[in-house]
């Protein structure tokens, strides 16, 4: 996906949010969001949004001196998630249809993207969870999710938020794990889930867990590693988690991907042709 002109006011949005996550120096946060505008005036837009997210986040890092802004906010939400676990466990597996309950549990748990919102908080986590048990998916997609789920071989799980790991975990216990490799970033960037946070998740205990080598929103494949490109490749199914996700690979075209998300930006709503707020389970297929 491209970035649309209605992205540039959002990244001065979550410049201005981070920056009150790791400094209160007014003078250094001013220096900062002066050269994320000059490069935001120099954007390729026909690149995806996570180009440039990557871009800001690497200013504030290096300008600040602080490498993981949102270590704190990480742990808060791995912890909460852990805590909601075991009731979410014992839903999904009673159910009469324990992987679409398990695929709206991983789609809820979307919800903790700190590059949206700054004021996410366990409440409204509680609230997403059960605002998306009550809707419906689109059956005829999800009887497909199923049966590539299924046919696949080699499943790609690519993770996004810390926190929302556990609420993956949920999913991937439904699935044949033998068969899945989750994949976390390289590096830490906004809250997305890192290797460290798939470990305190428990998904290193029950799958193979890699990161991409990249320190991006979503999956830039060009910056990736080549453990990851490998993985990637031999993928007979890649499930796509997020926001950012979709953004830099729903123009992939040689490759099934299924994008599960809970919709937060009308940018994105109208790029894939549905309401913000809505769970999507979308399909890609080469």
């Amino acid at each position: 996906m491209k970035t649309y002109l209605d992205c540039i006011p959002c990244f001065i949005r979550q410049t201005v949010e981070a920056l009150r996550f790791v400094t209160d120096d007014p003078y250094l946060q001013e220096k900062i969001v002066k050269k994320v505008l000059v490069e935001t005036s120099q954007l390729d837009l026909r690149q995806s949004p996570p180009h440039m997210a990557r871009r800001i986040h690497e200013h504030i890092r290096n300008l600040t001196g602080v490498k993981d802004p949102y270590k704190k906010i990480k742990e808060r939400f791995n912890q909460a998630a852990l805590e909601m676990y075991p009731e979410l466990k014992k839903m999904v597996q009673s159910s009469p249809d324990p992987i679409e309950k398990a695929v709206k549990v991983s789609i809820a748990g979307n919800i903790i993207d700190f590059g949206v919102k700054a004021d996410i908080n366990e409440k409204m986590v509680e609230e997403t969870l059960e605002c998306c048990l009550q809707q419906e998916l689109p059956t005829d997609t999800l009887q497909k999710f199923k049966e590539s789920i299924s046919n696949a071989d080699r499943i790609l799980f690519l993770g996004d938020n810390a926190g929302e790991t556990v609420f993956d975990r949920i999913l991937i216990e439904e699935m044949p794990m033998e068969r899945i490799v989750y994949a976390v970033k390289g590096g830490p960037i906004i809250n997305d889930a890192t290797l460290e946070d798939a470990e305190a998740a428990g998904l290193t205990g029950i799958v193979r867990v890699i990161d991409n080598g990249c320190d991006a929103p979503g999956t830039i494949l060009n910056l990736c590693s080549s453990e990851f490109l490998g993985e990637f490749a031999k993928a007979d199914l890649v499930i796509a988690k997020g926001q950012a996700n979709y953004e830099t690979l729903s123009e992939v075209k040689d490759k099934e991907i299924f994008f599960l998300l809970k919709v937060k930006c009308p940018v994105i709503a109208a790029d894939i042709g549905c309401n913000t707020g809505e769970m999507v389970v979308k399909r890609i297929r080469k």
